[in-house]
């Protein structure tokens, strides 16, 4: 019972240190964060596979920058605002 309490403990202040760390950073603007295909996908509410290959290659969405220096399309980084304003501007589409 005691070696749970301790685990439960330590996993508590574990995530408290995580919380603390991740609230520590500095607040960056929206149109100067680079999200990568897991952040856009996340903020779409799309799968990662989905976005990448449905999403990410439209004519229509932002540029993606390529801050890895290689053809590698896991070091494209879109800027957070530029998805954010394609996703608002998008038709909206209704199922009857």
């Amino acid at each position: 019972m005691n070696s749970d309490i301790n685990k439960i403990e330590a996993s508590l202040a574990e995530k408290i240190e995580l919380l603390i760390q991740t609230l520590s950073k500095p607040k960056v603007a929206d149109n100067k964060t680079l999200w990568g295909a897991d952040e856009c996908a996340a903020y779409l509410g799309l799968s990662k596979k989905k976005f990448m290959g449905d999403v990410a290659c439209k004519r229509t969405f932002p540029q993606a920058r390529n801050v890895g220096g290689s053809e590698n399309r896991t070091n494209w980084r879109w800027v957070a605002s530029d998805v954010m304003s394609w996703a608002l501007a998008q038709k909206i589409t209704t199922k009857h």
